[in-house]
């Protein structure tokens, strides 16, 4: 009886440990609390590979915005009292603890993220709400203050149904018209950033247009037409000064999109 129970001990103890090994802890950066959430996910596609977008919310308030001209901006004093000024998200300090193996399935991963928004939301950030679309996880925003400090409802820019007529087009001529028609749609400019696929989308060649289909979807049907799917995903960051948004694109890598793709389905 006695070796009974010491077998069952260390079998407890093996699997606590190995339980304990699996965990991986994951912090925003405590130089740059601009994105707190956004970092996360960054950290959690590059370690698992799993598919994740994410936008930030518009952020209006003076709760959510910190004016950093002084601190980073070169400019003569007279610039930078008379000039634009540089505002950035104002985050809060977040440690989140997870499983990599809750990312190999889509729903365990969603419940990975929904308890990721819900502990930030939780220590006074913006809320956000998590979606799936095929492969794909959606980090978007849900509720942010107003000017007033009141939490209100805000929804994601890319939900906006767009139409883009057919014409011969490369994949960045189309993604740079999705972005035009987003702007038609909501007012909202969206500028495509730096690290856009450039070579898979200069490849790419469609005489397809898009009918009455979210933004995302199109960002997203495109990515997946120009390069192995899965491949990018993108995040989408909010300038408070200029009061329009960044399209930023991540790399997760084609050795990683077979088995996720499968994992997924």
């Amino acid at each position: 009886m006695r070796q009974q129970l010491r077998n069952i001990f260390l079998c407890g103890c093996v699997t606590a440990l190995a339980t304990a090994q699996e965990t991986v802890t994951v912090k925003a950066p405590s130089d740059d609390l601009s994105r707190p959430v956004s970092s996360i996910i960054d950290q959690i596609r590059k370690q698992t590979g799993a598919s994740i977008t994410y936008e930030d919310p518009r952020y209006v308030s003076h709760s959510d915005i910190e004016d950093v001209t002084d601190a980073v901006s070169k400019a003569s004093d007279p610039e930078k009292k008379y000039g634009r000024r540089i505002l950035i998200p104002k985050g809060h300090p977040i440690t989140f603890v997870y499983t990599p193996s809750d990312m190999k399935t889509l729903g365990s991963a969603k419940a990975v993220l929904e308890r990721l928004v819900r502990e930030y939301a939780l220590g006074g950030g913006p809320e956000f709400t998590v979606t799936q679309d095929g492969t794909r996880l959606h980090v978007l925003p849900n509720q942010v203050l107003d000017t007033s400090g009141t939490l209100v409802h805000q929804g994601s820019v890319l939900e906006a149904v767009i139409t883009v007529a057919p014409a011969h087009r490369d994949g960045g001529q189309l993604l740079q018209a999705i972005c035009d028609a987003v702007r038609s749609k909501t007012g909202t400019e969206i500028e495509i950033g730096p690290s856009a696929p450039g070579n898979y989308l200069a490849r790419f060649e469609t005489k397809d247009g898009i009918t009455n289909l979210p933004a995302a979807k199109a960002i997203a049907n495109l990515l997946d037409a120009a390069s192995p799917k899965a491949t990018f995903d993108w995040d989408l960051y909010y300038d408070p000064a200029d009061t329009s948004y960044m399209l930023n694109f991540a790399y997760v890598g084609p050795a990683a999109g077979p088995e996720r793709a499968k994992d997924f389905n």
